[in-house]
């Protein structure tokens, strides 16, 4: 088949984990022998940008035209964000230029991820070939303009305001032009079927991740000492738990023999390294990734996942996994559905920086707390490998093909 994949950024350009799901897709399918053709954006500065192989991937970028690039916004005023997404709430001006792909590319099927910056008008000129559509989710994206559900004071948010439930309204209402939402949690599927959802049909694809080819090297030669170590990897940012990890080793006792390392880079990045500067514990590590990543991962016990959002499916648990650590998450979201409490991981409730203080100090003196976690582990990281997610989507573009064509909505 012929596959025309759109993500709002793909690699090199990266924000978190989507885009390596969407690359980790891409080139899986491309190995099997598929043909696929990756739609992307690029800066209003990077035009024309030359069409691209990556991996035996295909990949077009354009500038959606908009206020700014979303990959780059800046500081920009509130008025002009929800000036940007208003535009982007249906950005015929990117639509068009997708048209002018799809006349040249003629793909058998279309699967989208994140289509901010495109907006759903490429639902519209996908659905004119009669080809299936596939969505993914990979955030709250249609339901809220800052795509995780939070307050800007950085708390939970459970009562949108009216400008907010317009928006999700309008976005939700698009999906009907798709055949199939999928999300790789239950949670977050959930979230969208319970705030009405019209998509024709929904179902769960799990992630996948290509495993390490050296973790059971690393699973068999564990270093001495660590279960004393405890790593986080993510954007240094509130609603990620960062200043709840700090919070909670300034109440550990001096003399306890403990690391933390946190890897990332964010706004928070300044505490982070003060931080650092006053607690020999801490280490930063600064951004991470490859043979540093790698290292970092070999070295720690336990993956510390404080989130204060809703996480949908954090690639980190099964990297964390295949490499024998234990999860230390929040009891939310969808992390439920990949930490096992007492058996890959420990659960708590999120902002509790006592809790986690108590936790740290019991799992650093008593190494018997999650036994059995490199078996278990192993486990949990095989079922969410790279190829059993191929299998899944290639199942889906089957089955959809077959299905009668969709009616092509009129010009």
């Amino acid at each position: 088949m012929h596959v025309m994949v759109v993500n709002n950024v793909y690699p090199p350009f990266a924000v978190g984990g989507a885009e390596l799901i969407v690359s980790y897709l891409s080139e899986g399918l491309a190995r099997r022998g598929h043909r696929v053709t990756v739609v992307s954006t690029c800066g209003p500065d990077m035009e024309p940008y030359p069409v691209e192989i990556r991996n035996g991937v295909e990949v077009i970028r354009f500038f959606p035209p908009n206020l700014y690039w979303s990959f780059r916004p800046g500081r920009q005023s509130t008025i002009r964000k929800w000036a940007w997404h208003a535009r982007d709430s249906w950005n015929r001006s990117a639509g068009r230029r997708l048209g002018v792909i799809l006349a040249t590319t003629q793909p058998d099927a279309f699967h989208t991820h994140l289509i901010d910056g495109f907006s759903a008008t490429i639902w519209e000129r996908m659905r004119r070939t009669g080809r299936p559509i596939v969505h993914t989710a990979h955030d709250y994206h249609l339901l809220c303009p800052r795509a995780f559900l939070m307050t800007p004071d950085w708390r939970v948010c459970s009562r949108p305001q009216i400008h907010c439930r317009l928006y999700r309204s309008w976005h939700l209402n698009t999906t009907r032009l798709i055949d199939l939402f999928v999300s790789p949690s239950r949670f977050l599927l959930d979230k969208h079927e319970r705030a009405g959802m019209p998509a024709a049909r929904s179902m769960v694809i799990h992630n996948g991740i290509p495993l390490p080819e050296d973790m059971d090297r690393v699973r068999q030669r564990r270093p001495p000492g660590s279960r004393r170590r405890f790593l986080m990897l993510s954007r240094l940012t509130v609603e990620k738990g960062v200043r709840v990890v700090l919070d909670a080793v300034a109440r550990l006792p001096v003399g306890l023999d403990i690391e933390i390392a946190i890897g990332g880079t964010g706004p928070l990045e300044q505490e982070v390294r003060a931080a650092a500067t006053h607690d020999r514990r801490i280490v930063y590590l600064g951004f991470v990734n490859g043979e540093a990543k790698s290292m970092a991962l070999s070295r720690a016990g336990y993956l510390l996942l404080p989130s204060l959002w809703h996480e949908n499916a954090p690639v980190t648990i099964i990297e964390a996994a295949a490499y024998g650590l234990g999860m230390i998450a929040s009891n939310m979201g969808g992390i439920p559905e990949f930490v096992e409490a007492n058996a890959t991981g420990m659960l708590l409730p999120p902002g509790d920086v006592s809790a986690l203080a108590r936790l740290m100090e019991r799992l650093t003196q008593d190494e018997d707390t999650l036994p059995d976690l490199s078996e278990r582990s192993l486990h949990l990281a095989q079922r969410f490998s790279v190829d059993r997610m191929v299998d899944a989507y290639e199942t889906q573009y089957a089955e959809l093909a077959e299905l009668s064509p969709s009616l092509a909505v009129a010009e």
